[in-house]
């Protein structure tokens, strides 16, 4: 029988020499042995990319799905009917050629894990989050597959890294939580223990653990604030001031202390500049303190409605904030192309900055979105409205229409915009259908009542 470990050490030399087409075929012949096995399939995955970037030939979404197209079938059979034995084999058929479908490697990585192979599958979550940090999904699964293996400070830091990007996630809350319980235990001598609970059964020293290790809220702000930056300043070379820089962070977000929050990041970005969800964290602190601007200087314009200079410095803010969307998201686009989220969002603000064609560009790509689907056929008729398309933009909001889960909310908005791209098209009847059936829901929408009533008049 192959030793598998000694085929696994000529596959990482031939990765090493950048024989990649060797370290593939070798990681193939493992993986049919041991479909488990800790290192082939990194090796495997690693090499795919490496020759796919070395002959520049990184596969469109389209082409990729067109050529593993049968494989994509039964991943999703297999997904379906709860087979992760046959999500293996099928998984990596479509992989072979297109390495960097996130959804495919999540599903591969549930797979990976639901048959107990937990270091492979800390393999390809670690994959994921390589090509697009601030994945969720792949973020809590190394949360709690470093949690399986009792590294609990790679599991802390992958809650943590879930928290940044989504910072009201419960359940990463809840288990930074019994995380920092298992730490205390462990430091007090239960390390065997199973659980938190499986040692403390008084409900009140539960409640004083917990207490502890709860996110602040009780505590002063400013105090812990004020000793986090004094850790910093004792040590200012210690790896930990990433994590406490992160954590100063997060408490001037609370205070709304935008300033503050910038800088704790800069620092913490500055130290670990492969962070992605560090870069990601200053470019949305950057859009907070922007909006605050702008409602402050909102603010002074409702009480002073006819102040030409505050009208001014409001146009200003909002197009300097337009243009640090459409820089900031372009950067994460960039990082991460397949993202279709980052895409809509860049989409978002070409619109905005009108820059309507690049907008479409991005719309039509985020279209094929099924969660994206609505917004961005909305977004699309607006973008040919303001081309003048309007026989194009009547059939965007026309298809968006036919959506089968469309809120009442989206389609109020959809037949407004129906309506004017009607109005514009010179067909003032069908501008009135859609206005009424408006008004049949919700007879305060917009201006849906004066245009009803302007077009009635003026058709007599």
């Amino acid at each position: 029988m192959l030793d598998t470990d000694k085929l696994a050490q000529k596959a990482q030399e031939a990765f090493s020499k950048r024989n990649y087409d060797y370290a593939i075929d070798l990681a193939y012949q493992i993986l049919e042995l041991n479909p488990g096995h800790p290192s082939a399939r990194g090796v495997l995955r690693a090499s795919q990319i490496k020759k796919l970037e070395a002959l520049g030939k990184r596969p469109s979404a389209i082409i990729a799905v067109l050529i593993g197209l049968i494989p994509l079938i039964k991943v999703f059979i297999f997904k379906t009917f709860k087979k992760p034995a046959g999500i293996l084999n099928a998984a990596e058929s479509y992989l072979k050629n297109n390495p960097y479908s996130v959804w495919v490697r999540t599903v591969l990585g549930n797979a990976l894990l639901h048959l107990n192979y937990i270091d492979s599958a800390i393999g390809e979550f670690e994959g994921i989050v390589a090509l697009r940090p601030s994945h969720l999904t792949a973020l809590k699964a190394l949360g709690e597959l470093y949690h399986i293996k009792k590294n609990i400070k790679k599991a802390q830091h992958y809650y943590q890294m879930v928290l940044n990007v989504n910072p009201v996630d419960f359940d990463a809350q809840r288990a930074l939580k019994d995380l920092a319980a298992l730490t205390t235990l462990k430091e007090g001598g239960w390390s065997d223990a199973r659980s938190a609970r499986d040692v403390i059964k008084d409900k009140k020293t539960t409640a004083e653990l917990e207490k502890g290790s709860q996110l602040t809220r009780e505590a002063d702000i400013g105090d812990e604030i004020a000793a986090l930056s004094a850790a910093v300043n004792q040590n200012p070379d210690s790896p930990d001031n990433v994590k406490h820089l992160k954590k100063i962070g997060e408490l001037y977000l609370k205070q709304n202390n935008y300033t503050g929050a910038m800088e704790a990041y800069q620092k913490a970005y500055k130290l670990n500049p492969s962070d992605g969800a560090l870069a990601m964290k200053v470019g949305d602190i950057k859009l907070l303190m922007f909006d605050q601007q702008i409602n402050k200087i909102q603010h002074k314009l409702n009480a002073e409605p006819a102040n030409a200079q505050l009208k001014d410095a409001l146009h200003k803010a909002r197009a300097e904030k337009v243009q640090f969307q459409i820089e900031e998201y372009a950067r994460r686009v960039e990082l991460h192309p397949t993202d279709l989220g980052l895409r809509f969002q860049l989409g978002a603000a070409f619109y905005a900055g009108g820059r309507v064609d690049e907008a479409v560009s991005e719309f039509q790509a985020t279209v094929r979105e099924p969660k994206r689907k609505l917004d961005s056929l909305n977004y699309l008729g607006r973008c040919f409205m303001a081309k003048k398309l309007y026989d194009m933009a009547i059939s965007q909001f026309t298809k968006a229409l036919e959506s089968e889960a469309i809120s009442n909310e989206q389609s109020k908005s959809i037949r407004y915009n129906l309506a004017l791209a009607y109005e514009s098209n010179k067909n003032p009847d069908k501008a009135l259908v859609e206005y009424k059936s408006i008004m049949e829901v919700d007879i305060n929408y917009k201006d849906v009542m004066k245009r009803v009533e302007h077009l009635q008049t003026s058709g007599k």
